[in-house]
């Protein structure tokens, strides 16, 4: 039977090369070699004898001789990522113009396979290029002095002499931050790479940099990974959060949560905006195409092969050599989505209706009466009751039995030239509290709700059925993500304003203190918390109920909680609470910066906060000069500290200041 592949014949040598071209082995070793010693004319008889034979050398051999084998080894924590496969191809397509090829090792993203795989590779090659490496420093470091040359790829150690390259990771997700910020954006979500990352660190420190230039904005973050399965494992923790945007350690995390997303009825970006890292081939042609954040994968590559052949050849290190990203707009990210505002029912149908119930969504908050339910003892008004949290929780109480009059949130004024808007008793000076026949009336005369903002007009009547002041209020119901790392909660805030003006030359608000109680300089937009749960009272200021009464601070907030403390300086303010217990609950109040007064605060007598219009002198309204006050209060389900306090009086001052609306004395509120 004859052969199908019939010898060529004999391989040719090195020996046979010499005999042909008359020279020694020597001679044709160092010809192939390119040294320089050997005569041009020799050069070139064994150059000759080299192509009429076919002569190739054995590389095994060559390397032996030489002591290098023109090949260098590229470790990667995860081959499958497009990422390392796009640095692979920018040192791989540089090293071969330089007659190298390459060894690729990966290490499945598993640490304590990472240095005996570079040792292995290091055996076979004349250098490594360890991309991204997992290794702790101590362990990396004692590494490398054994891999010399070896060059780090987005990996830096301070004071080594390896060379290194890599992506400023810190700077792309401050720029992804940015844009989302400009977006609307205020509560996203981090999700984590490998916690060994230099790159997930990277971006953790983005995300503390952009904190620091956007009080408002809160960053959560969630451990994640590097692949797309980890992607799709967090998206029940997504869309049980209430961020509106995402960002992923890489892109295949983000097309991994996209999917997933998909699946559970969430639209992208509709609904929740989603930003990758690396932009590799695939994001611009997903659906939809995805933001990310765009690193030259090849350059880095490419850098590393020549950072690399300089080292082979006796160079030193370097400075490190750092990319910046940029951020690319796809599809996958848009504005934040607008927040629904609430539903006034009873508006349109009864302008005038008695109630007026605010709803977010599902959850009816608040309720607000026109008060012709009131006693006339009881100064009857407008007042709000029940308010609840988001998760239910009343935080008003209406006609208790320490105070019958004080009706949940209302404008509630002690004295106007003599007539009570406040209900109940009057101080006297020389006779103490006494019950007058001068309670006023606040009568709604017009409604409206333009864009979920509830906007009235009101007269202010006296015993003798003048007009004493005519108002214009304005009531502000809608949700508010809450800031801070790791809070992951979203509260009610209520927001109530109110212009007075005066209907004569002149209207003279007045108080119990200014009539000679002192302390008693109560009047103004007041809020009845319930009397059966614990609390304890925060400040600006500091703690108690001393400290926040009379003062001008930034901001007080009352803790509820029915098993927790009391006041510090009150001592046990509440019998035991009924069942069921009241859930924690936190209402923290402040004063538009422009209009402050002073704080009225019991904590002790029984629960309540308010403006004081009258702490210790009179305050007088002029045809010329209205009266401009409110109080906005947020409701938080849980029990914050101070720290957290003042976090959320940082968002609500910068909310205030970026506001469009004129927030002038003489204007509407």
């Amino acid at each position: 039977m004859s052969n199908r592949f019939p010898s060529a014949g004999p391989t040719p040598t090195i020996s046979d090369v010499a005999v042909q071209a008359g020279v020694s082995k020597a001679t044709v070793s160092r010809v192939l070699n390119g040294k320089a010693t050997v005569d041009a004319a020799i050069a070139d008889r064994v150059l000759a004898a080299v192509d009429a034979l076919g002569y190739r050398p054995s590389m095994l051999a060559r390397s032996l001789s030489l002591g290098r084998t023109n090949t260098i080894g590229v470790v990667v924590p995860d081959l499958e990522n497009p990422m390392f496969q796009e640095i692979l191809r920018g040192v791989t397509r540089a090293a071969a113009a330089d007659g190298y090829r390459v060894l690729v090792t990966d290490t499945e993203e598993d640490p304590a396979d990472e240095a005996a795989a570079a040792r292995e590779a290091r055996r076979r090659c004349d250098a490594i290029v360890l991309c991204s490496p997992r290794l702790a420093e101590p362990e990396l470091r004692a590494l490398l002095a054994e891999l010399h040359p070896v060059v780090l790829v987005n990996r830096e150690l301070a004071d080594s002499p390896v060379p290194s390259v890599s992506i400023d990771y810190a700077s792309g997700m401050e720029q992804v931050l940015a844009e989302l910020h400009a977006l609307g954006h205020r509560r996203i979500l981090y999700l984590a790479g490998p916690t060994a990352s230099q790159g997930d660190r990277l971006r953790r420190v983005g995300i503390a940099r952009a904190r620091s230039d956007h009080d408002d904005l809160s960053v959560d973050i969630v451990p994640a990974g590097s692949a797309l399965v980890d992607g799709a494992a967090v998206v029940e923790t997504v869309v049980q959060h209430d961020a509106t945007a995402v960002v992923a350690f890489n892109d295949l995390v983000a097309l991994g949560l996209v999917s997933a997303l998909r699946g559970a009825g969430v639209s992208v970006p509709s609904a929740l905006s989603v930003v990758g890292f690396d932009d590799i081939p695939f994001a611009a042609f997903a659906v939809p195409a995805l933001s990310t954040v765009s690193v030259p994968r090849r350059e880095l590559g490419a850098e590393a092969w020549t950072r690399l052949r300089d080292t082979i050849g006796g160079a030193e290190g370097g400075h490190p050599l750092v990319f910046r990203p940029r951020f690319v707009a796809r599809e996958s990210t848009a504005a934040r989505p607008a927040a629904s505002p609430p539903v006034w029912r009873g508006t349109e149908q009864h302008p005038t209706s008695p109630e007026l119930t605010a709803r977010l969504g599902d959850r009816e908050v608040l309720i607000l009466h026109d008060g012709s339910g009131l006693e006339p003892a009881d100064a009857p008004r407008p007042f709000a009751h029940p308010v609840t949290s988001l998760d239910g929780t009343v935080v008003t109480e209406s006609a208790p039995d320490d105070h019958p009059h004080h009706v949940g949130l209302s404008m509630a004024v002690a004295d106007v030239d003599g007539v009570s808007y406040w209900g109940g008793r009057t101080y006297v000076a020389g006779q103490g509290s006494t019950m007058l026949d001068n309670h006023g009336v606040q009568r709604v005369t017009e409604t409206e709700v333009d864009a979920g903002v509830l906007r009235q007009s009101l007269d202010w009547i006296g015993r003798d059925g003048t007009t004493q002041l005519r108002e214009s209020r304005r009531t502000v119901v809608e949700e508010f993500a809450v800031p801070g790392v790791g809070s992951g909660r979203s509260a009610l805030r209520v927001a109530v304003s109110s212009v007075l003006r005066t209907t004569g030359s002149t209207a003279t608000i007045g108080s119990p203190a200014t009539n000679g109680r002192e302390g008693a300089g109560y009047g103004g937009w007041f809020w009845r918390l319930p009397a059966d749960a614990h609390r304890s009272v925060l400040s600006a200021d500091g703690p108690g109920e001393s400290t926040a009464h009379g003062s001008r601070a930034a901001w007080v907030a009352f803790v509820l909680d029915a098993d927790g403390g009391a006041d510090p300086d009150a001592g046990d303010t509440t019998e035991p609470a009924p069942t069921p217990a009241r859930r924690p609950t936190t209402v923290l109040f402040r004063q538009p910066a422009a209009n402050a007064f002073p704080w009225f605060l019991r904590a002790a007598e029984y629960p309540g906060v308010g403006v004081s219009l009258a702490a210790t002198t009179r305050t007088t309204i002029t045809a010329d000069t209205p009266l401009v006050t409110g109080l906005e209060a947020v409701v938080i389900d849980g029990a914050l500290d101070a720290q957290q306090a003042e976090a959320i009086h940082r968002a609500l001052l910068i909310a205030e200041e970026r506001r469009t609306e004129p927030r002038s004395t003489g204007s509407d509120a």
